[in-house]
């Protein structure tokens, strides 16, 4: 009897611990879904959305992890990322704790960086470059299906993104700071960016000098300053490689 009794118990607990792990992987699942905005709204981390046109009509949002005066820190993500690359990781993946790896460090300074900055008194922000999905994929006279759509590199993301992004920043936190009489020096940005961000910044400053003033200090992570040995990919490879893969748009490689 006491052994069917311990049989039954340890089945109990068998079927709860399977249960327990079913349930942990259905929800790393669908938070491999979640967008920007889902991440901040179950954290019911306070935000704000604004969208900016660029010059040459994408249409981009921003998410703001808003502290009013204070300082403006400007988060640009690398080739194929979105703001969510700067808080996937959570609030409890700071940047001051103790980690037992460089690559750890690395990826946290990185994944949580947006929340980590906020704790530490900086009015975040996070762009959204044209491209990047979903907040870069509007355009007021094109779709993301139509190969025009996609006739940019990180020179438009410098010369046109990034002008627009900053421009409202620059423009938003001075009427703040101007309602609240606060002597923050609201006009200049802090900018961090990830890789191809970088030299994005690079076209930034040299075709427009005006943003030189607006933007007090540039951290770049992994900063890609020039192609020197571009690898050129022939449009024949690709066209091999994209009869593996089931189409999701009409376009057409040149």
């Amino acid at each position: 009897m006491c052994e069917l009794d311990r049989f039954t118990g340890c089945s109990i607990v068998g079927v709860a611990v399977l249960i327990a792990i079913g349930l942990s992987w259905a929800q790393m699942e669908e938070r491999k879904k979640w967008t920007t905005l889902d991440w901040l709204q179950q954290l019911n981390y306070s935000h704000e959305l604004h969208n900016v046109t660029s010059g040459d009509g994408y249409q981009l949002q921003l998410q703001r992890l808003p502290r009013l005066g204070a300082r403006p820190v400007l988060l640009v993500h690398g080739l194929m990322g979105s703001s969510l690359g700067w808080l996937c990781l959570g609030p409890a993946k700071s940047l001051g704790k103790q980690l037992s790896s460089i690559y750890s460090h690395l990826s946290q300074c990185i994944c949580a960086a947006a929340f980590q900055l906020h704790q530490r008194n900086y009015d975040v922000w996070l762009a959204n470059l044209r491209g990047s999905s979903p907040y870069g994929r509007q355009h007021v006279e094109l779709t993301d299906v139509m190969a025009d759509f996609w006739r940019y590199s990180f020179h438009e993301h410098g010369a046109y993104d990034l002008p627009a992004i900053i421009d409202h920043i620059v423009a938003l936190t001075q009427r703040e700071a101007a309602e609240q009489l606060n002597e923050t020096r609201a006009h200049q940005v802090l900018l961090i960016g990830h890789s191809q961000a970088f030299n994005a910044f690079l076209v930034l400053c040299a075709l427009q000098p005006r943003f030189n003033q607006h933007i007090q200090l540039m951290q770049g992570l992994a900063p890609l300053a020039r192609l020197h040995r571009q690898v050129r990919f022939d449009a024949a490879h690709v066209r091999a490689i994209m009869k593996f893969v089931k189409p999701s748009s009409e376009l057409e490689l040149a």
